[in-house]
């Protein structure tokens, strides 16, 4: 009975995990419904619960892999549960092992996904559905005017049936570049400028400025790899076109842009920093909250703490409650593992991780020449890109399931391709 159900568990891991990212949106917007109407959200998140629990089953007793990696990040889970139990009088174990969930939730799935792959095929039109579906799901309730705002207070923007703008944010960023690489290769141009339309559309509404950015450095890599294309290939006329398409784009971005909310967010946010001028931002104060907003300042707070913690603290994480009440922390993903996880537990979750991109990059850079000009190639490492970046700078990239999931999805179909063993 056991070997017919890992069979069936084995043989169906590609449409398991398939159906599961395409199901991520649908979560996602119950999570904000339950959310925005004070219900809890703790059923929908067990969902993922009971995914993360399907991928340590399928590694451990189905394929047998990394057994030892997944031992020891079950050993320090623990040691952080009582570390943060036994040295604070605050009653929210609870709310550290949820939020420990989330962090583990990325190297677990990153292994599941590494492993599936070796021998099946994820479907890239799986990634562009949701990717769809995400956009339609912020869109078409902002038209009907039954989305919800982006933020509470103060700021402009709209998020659709979605709970936070940063998540959603980097999902449809990190996605972008998969959907480029499809119709290009394809070369359904027309279906790509409709797109990009409504993916500039989404992220100029949603308001938040690191996607945006990510979205930019991502244009500008296609727009370059474009124009040495037309070159090498002599199509003088169609890089001419493509100029004049750039130069009405600009003008046209000239006139819409101060009317939407990422723009009246920045003017806001500089009116209430009293930013005038470049000038202004030479004080690290408001340099931090016009352009990180805030999250230097954050951690910083979070360092002291982290520096007045006790050792077992600094080793294993300083959790995520203080004396009763929750820590603000930096929301930058990194230091947030480092810090809240602590050193070992910084090692222990991202071993793999880092090994797999430093993998990744010397593959990809080795024969960069070739690769720079591959869609297929580049399209997957400027994902990845995107995510380190997200990451890095707006942070809820490697600590939100629904994002990591598709975080690791594309590690793992940038392994496969470039022909990376982990």
């Amino acid at each position: 009975m056991i070997n017919k159900i890992n069979n069936f568990l084995e043989k169906n891991s590609i449409i398991i995990f398939s159906i599961f990212l395409l199901i991520q949106p649908i979560l996602d917007v119950f999570t904000s419904l339950f959310n925005h109407y004070n219900i809890s959200s703790e059923l929908l998140f067990m969902v993922k619960v009971l995914f993360l629990i399907y991928a340590i089953y399928y590694l451990v007793f189905i394929k047998k892999q990394n057994i030892k990696y997944l031992v020891l990040i079950f050993l320090y889970s623990i040691i952080f549960i009582l570390v943060n139990y036994l040295s604070k009088d605050n009653g929210n174990i609870f709310f550290e092992i949820e939020t420990l969930t989330k962090v583990i939730y990325f190297p677990i799935i990153l292994l599941f996904v590494l492993d599936i792959i070796k021998d099946k095929k994820i479907s890239i039109k799986n990634l562009i559905i949701t990717i769809c579906l995400y956009l339609a799901l912020i869109i078409i309730p902002d038209i009907l005017n039954i989305g919800f705002d982006s933020y509470l207070y103060d700021k402009e923007g709209i998020i659709g049936l979605f709970y936070s703008a940063n998540a959603v944010g980097n999902i449809i960023s990190i996605l972008m570049p998969i959907v480029v690489l499809y119709l290009l290769k394809n070369k359904k141009i027309i279906y790509l400028v409709i797109f990009l339309v409504i993916y500039f559309y989404a992220l100029l509404m949603i308001g938040t400025k690191a996607p945006l950015l990510t979205a930019i450095i991502i244009v500008l890599y296609y727009f370059i790899l474009l124009i040495i294309n037309l070159i090498k290939n002599k199509k003088y006329i169609y890089f001419a076109g493509l100029l004049l398409l750039i130069i009405l784009v600009i003008i046209l971005s000239i006139k819409v842009l101060p009317l939407t909310p990422f723009y009246k967010n920045m003017i806001i946010h500089a009116n209430n920093m009293e930013v005038n001028s470049i000038k202004d931002l030479l004080s690290f104060k408001k340099f931090d909250d016009y352009i990180f907003s805030g999250r230097l300042s954050f951690l910083s707070n979070s360092m002291k703490v982290y520096n007045d913690s006790s050792v077992l603290q600094k080793l294993f994480g300083i959790g995520y409650v203080m004396d009763g009440e929750l820590l603000k922390t930096s929301e930058m993903d990194y230091f947030v593992v480092l810090i809240h996880h602590g050193i070992v537990g910084f090692i222990i979750l991202y071993y793999k991780y880092f090994k797999i991109l430093f993998l990744l990059f010397k593959k990809y850079f080795k024969t960069f020449k070739n690769n720079f000009t591959k869609y297929e190639v580049s399209s997957l490492i400027i994902a990845i890109i995107t995510s380190i970046l997200n990451a890095m700078l707006a942070g809820h990239c490697l600590d939100v399931p629904s994002v990591s999931i598709f975080i690791a999805t594309i590690i793992g179909i940038s392994c496969k391709k470039l022909n990376v063993k982990n």
